[in-house]
């Protein structure tokens, strides 16, 4: 599927004139709420949610007071929400499918989990698994327009577009910590030093993976719905799946996994060497000042 036909190429995002201060801003107040939603409810199912809304809520504010009002609706354009994304709707979803159907094989390979024979009620919870996977794509625009719809294409202003993807990973994965280590709701099984590293790792990776979804389709949408569906995928199959030990499932596959975490980062790995090209297209389009000829400047 990586080597399908690209939806049609979008221009080059624009440049902004304090990228840096603009990175800074958002991920202050992104951090800031995170921490304060989970100190506040840390026994509470409903902070993961909550969170959900976080990064879009600091795009509003870091764009209201960050960029020039002239400049706003040019920013909140390159988030990709006019584009439906065409194949990479389709992408979007097969992705996440094979990499928690690898982890589990390894897992039902090493004994960690068996799965019972399907029953009639098979269609029934496929129909479900994809009504939720539909659902929370537009739910999860909370997070998405944050991390890959704003603040990919301000840190690709800053390094290059593969870093940008890294580094866009890595601040999404430290998002998650207050929740893993604030709250006893979210991803509660296990030793909090062996999940946290591999949570920290997974995420990382996988935002090479939605980066690439981003610049690749042109569109925030096949983003959401690939996080959606890896969500919605790991929870059904999790949930069919009948294990030893629920900490030893989560040590090995799931969300929390060291299966999945070597999976996401062989496609990240792949990604990153062979569709180099692609992550470039956040970079932004350069300036006219910068593409005059030195010896064009009036003396």
């Amino acid at each position: 599927m990586l080597h399908a036909k690209a939806p049609r190429t979008t221009p080059a995002p624009p440049r902004t004139a304090h990228p840096a201060r603009e990175i800074a801003v958002f991920l202050g107040i992104t951090y800031g709420l995170a921490v304060a939603i989970a100190l506040a409810l840390p026994h509470a199912g409903i902070a993961p949610i909550i969170s959900i809304v976080v990064p879009v809520t600091a795009v509003a504010l870091t764009v209201a007071l960050t960029v020039p009002r002239g400049e706003r609706r040019a920013v909140w354009a390159t988030v990709g929400l006019g584009r439906s994304g065409g194949v990479g709707l389709l992408v979007a979803v097969v992705g996440p499918v094979l990499i928690i159907g690898a982890s589990f094989a390894v897992a039902a390979a090493l004994g960690v989990v068996r799965f019972p024979a399907p029953d009639g009620s098979l269609g029934a919870d496929l129909g479900r698994v994809a009504l939720a996977t539909a659902v929370f794509a537009v739910v999860f625009l909370g997070e998405e327009v944050g991390w890959r719809g704003f603040l990919l294409f301000r840190l690709a202003e800053v390094t290059s577009g593969r870093g940008a993807a890294l580094l866009t990973g890595a601040c999404h994965a430290v998002f998650h910590l207050p929740l893993l280590l604030l709250t006893t709701t979210y991803q509660s099984a296990g030793s909090r030093w062996v999940v946290v590293p591999m949570v920290m790792v997974t995420l990382t990776m996988a935002g090479v993976w939605y980066g690439w979804l981003r610049l690749w389709s042109g569109s925030i949408w096949p983003v959401t719905l690939s996080h959606s569906a890896f969500n919605n995928v790991v929870e059904t199959v999790g949930g069919a799946a009948v294990a030893t030990s629920p900490v030893t499932m989560a040590y090995v596959t799931t969300e929390t996994g060291a299966a999945t975490m070597v999976v996401v980062s062989l496609v990240a790995g792949y990604l990153l060497l062979r569709r180099g090209a692609d992550f470039e297209r956040a970079r932004p389009a350069p300036s006219p000042r910068a593409e005059r000829p030195w010896h064009a400047t009036p003396s």
